[in-house]
């Protein structure tokens, strides 16, 4: 605390040599605000580029993992069919040797030998009978050979269908690969670049809060002089809320240590997080306990409204904060987790927030 009143002695001695000469504060506009607001338009171009980018990956990362499932299947079916091919082509070529070895026995050992009569039963007695049962045998053999011909047939037709099928498949997921690995390396670099800008918006709102608060100071002191200490004992609440603590700025250092972290319901860091889990992190860092339940840090913080935002203060999205929580860091940015933690456009994501809150220590 000794440091932080420091600077404020200083600055109140200096207004009263001001006001000893009689010369009148003029509260001037921050240094560089034209800067700092090209600067978030830029950083809006490129979180909304980045969300796009995000959102295309998502989308064909999801495109991959149906389509290579269909891979996946349509080379099982393959296998399959592959599989029954090859059985189906010994099968018939056992029965085609088979069928050879049958005639080459009948041929050698004629109609009227003894070896012959041993294949046949003894019930055919006569030529005309054995030749009869000779074709009838060797038809039937005939007919499992022409059987399995045409089941062979079928297999490799199958095979050949499944095989294109296959093919397609692979080269869906080829290209969606490609695709989707031009996307993940564009939102890559986006990110980069979203960091990059983010940090250079964050030293622009960090001057321009200095410069502000320094310009209330003022104010406050020239009001203060003019009315004596007549409203020392003012009521505060919403209409005066308390100014953000120390630790604002230092939870926000550390949040944004985090960014890219995973989100994970019912956790609280250090390295995956959940909304809530994400603020009692970020202020732990700061010596500042707060509950882990977005609810319970709506009622741990005092109520503030849209505009007497300022960095460090919690943005909450649901009745009595239930639904969501984020660390405001200025320039109409959040610092939070949803799916996974990030800097986001406070205006225009999800829906109105219902609440801000102001942690006092």
């Amino acid at each position: 605390m000794t440091t932080a009143r420091a600077p404020r002695r200083r600055i109140f001695a200096a207004l009263t040599v001001f006001l000893s000469l009689g010369i009148a504060a003029v509260v001037l506009p921050p240094a560089g605000a034209d800067q700092l607001s090209d600067k978030r338009a830029e950083a809006a171009q490129i979180a909304d580029k980045l969300s796009a980018l995000d959102s295309r990956a998502m989308e064909l990362n999801a495109q991959y993992e149906r389509v290579n499932f269909e891979l996946k299947q349509a080379e099982a079916k393959v296998a399959e069919a592959q599989a029954w091919a090859a059985q189906t082509a010994k099968e018939l070529d056992e029965r085609r040797q088979d069928v050879k070895d049958y005639a080459i026995a009948a041929y050698q050992m004629g109609n009227d030998s003894p070896e012959f009569d041993a294949l046949i039963t003894s019930d055919a007695n006569t030529g005309v009978e054995k030749r009869s049962y000779l074709e009838n045998l060797s038809g039937n053999r005939q007919d499992v050979v022409d059987a399995l011909n045409t089941a062979k047939l079928k297999a490799a037709e199958d095979t050949e269908r499944l095989e294109a099928a296959q093919g397609e498949a692979a080269e869906r997921a080829a290209e969606i690969e490609q695709t989707r690995t031009a996307a993940n390396s564009a939102a890559d670099e986006q990110r980069s670049l979203n960091a990059k800008v983010q940090g250079e918006l964050a030293s622009l709102v960090a001057a321009e809060t200095a410069s502000r608060n320094a310009a209330a100071a003022q104010q406050r002191a020239t009001a203060n002089a003019g009315r004596a200490s007549s409203n020392t004992g003012s009521v505060g609440g919403v209409a005066n809320p308390p100014s953000p603590g120390s630790g604002a700025a230092g939870a926000i250092a550390a949040g944004r240590t985090k960014i890219g972290a995973t989100y994970l319901w019912g956790a609280s860091g250090p390295n995956v997080f959940d909304c809530s889990g994400f603020v009692l992190w970020a202020y732990a860092q700061v010596g500042i306990s707060l509950p882990h339940y977005s609810g319970a840090q709506y009622q741990r913080t005092v109520r503030i409204s849209a505009s007497q935002l300022q960095p460090g203060d919690l943005v909450f999205w649901g009745s009595g904060g239930s639904e969501h929580v984020a660390i405001y860091i200025g320039g109409d940015q959040i610092l939070h987790t949803a799916n996974g933690v990030s800097i986001t456009n406070l205006n225009g994501w999800w829906k109105s927030p219902s609440g801000y809150g102001r942690i006092s220590q």
